[in-house]
């Protein structure tokens, strides 16, 4: 270790990350992210006017997460708290929450996307009252990987990869401020290279560089070093859920060798259980209905992955991709359900059930509440009731729009003819 890098030690002798040492304290102080924290763009005026919200932020490692809860914290003057979903239990929640029992803080949330239902209901109350503003992160699309219930609590905001320029800026800033030496313009950009968009993953570089070699640094010393580096996607950086993002459209737009080209770059990460969540999910969201048997066997292919492991998995789910972009494609079940959640949403109050669908466990519910006065479809022509299930104002309601696949028009017609069944004349 060079003698000028002996002050990121404390005086325990423990080493402080340089990535640490160098974090911004202000807004200014951060590099990239110019879509979202320029002067006038949204999440700079919530920051800089002080409103007081809680957030999602994603994006790859080294954009600037984390940072953004410290200087949020400094700005609104609240303490911070941090905690990781994949680490941290709810018992160490409760210990945060009882330090500041008489005021607000901010909670930096790190792996959101991992929060366990025990712990999510925990939290709920506190961000409804305003104790805890919450600013989660996540490496993982949080449309798909957060629970509603805390994803409509926040505002969400995409980090991108920093330009290879700005971080150029952090890296002669610390070769100056820290390492006291000038670093030029060419070796900053081949440092900043090769670091795929993260600014930690480039102070690493920076920190092992200088501590290989001192202030003398070359060009030649920085290329050797760089291409025995492997900075291409694993599951912990930067183009993590580019991969898989990729993985899944390919399913969805039938191409499989593309799938089988993105699911091997997943597979040789060793981000087995990404490739089978991803596989589960484009089963039954873009075949569904379409292909109920590839659905099947996808995920029992899935299942048998799990149980065997890699290397020998990536047959299974090579199986699994291959049926999937060769089947028919149907988006109908969660466009379905989509339909339905506009009502659903809206209180029960606004749509009362018929009565006899409900709750009968209870002695005289059919004389108070009419629960259990029901036909018994087992008891009637093929074991279908005439009578209505839905509230009384979304009788019309159609929710089921079928795809045009020979299976679903062969389905949407016995829809039809149920739907005319039930709610047609009573008479």
């Amino acid at each position: 270790m060079s003698q000028e890098s002996i002050s990121l030690f404390n005086k325990n002798k423990i080493h402080q990350p340089l990535a640490d040492a160098m974090r911004p304290k202000t807004i200014d102080q951060i590099v990239g992210q110019q879509q979202l924290l320029e002067p006038g763009k949204p999440l700079r005026q919530i920051i800089d006017k002080k409103i007081p919200i809680s957030l999602i932020l994603w994006g790859p490692p080294g954009t600037g997460k984390s940072t953004l809860a410290y200087v949020m914290a400094n700005m609104l003057e609240l303490p911070l708290e941090s905690y990781n979903a994949s680490i941290n239990n709810k018992a160490d929640l409760q210990k945060i929450v009882n330090r500041h029992e008489k005021e607000s803080f901010i909670l930096q949330l790190d792996e959101i996307h991992r929060l366990t239902k025990p712990v999510q209901d925990f939290l709920l109350p506190f961000l409804e009252s305003g104790q805890i503003m919450l600013v989660g992160t996540t490496t993982e699309n949080p449309i798909i990987t957060i629970n509603p219930a805390v994803r409509s609590r926040c505002e969400i905001f995409e980090m991108k990869p920093v330009q290879t320029k700005d971080i150029m800026i952090v890296l002669k800033r610390t070769a100056k401020d820290i390492f006291k030496f000038e670093l030029d313009d060419e070796s900053a950009k081949m440092i900043g290279n090769s670091a795929n968009g993260d600014v930690r993953v480039s102070l690493n570089i920076l920190e092992t560089l200088f501590a290989m070699y001192g202030k003398n640094l070359t060009h030649e010393q920085i290329i050797e070093f760089a291409k025995n580096q492997h900075f291409a996607f694993d599951k912990d950086t930067t183009y993590h859920y580019d991969y898989l993002s990729a993985f899944n459209y390919a399913i969805i737009g039938s191409d499989t060798d593309a799938a089988l080209y993105y699911l091997s770059v997943i597979l040789n990460s060793g981000d087995l259980e990404s490739a089978i969540r991803r596989i589960r999910d484009a089963a039954y969201m873009c075949i569904g209905l379409a292909s109920p048997s590839a659905v099947d066997t996808a995920v029992l292919a899935c299942q048998t992955a799990q149980e065997i492991g890699l290397p020998r998995a990536s047959t299974n789910l090579a199986y699994a991709t291959i049926t999937l972009c060769l089947a028919p494609k149907s988006d109908s079940a969660w466009k379905s359900y989509e339909r339905a959640a506009v009502d659903g949403e809206k209180p029960n109050q606004m749509y009362p059930m018929p009565s006899y669908l409900r709750d009968s466990h209870y002695k005289h519910s059919v004389e108070l509440t009419g629960g259990g006065d029901m036909i018994n479809p087992f008891n009637e022509p093929h074991q279908v009731a005439h009578q209505k299930y839905l509230p009384e104002k979304l009788k019309n309601r159609e929710y089921y729009k079928p795809r045009d696949n020979k299976r679903e028009q062969e389905y949407y017609k016995r829809y039809q003819a149920l739907k005319k069944y039930l709610y047609g004349d009573e008479d």
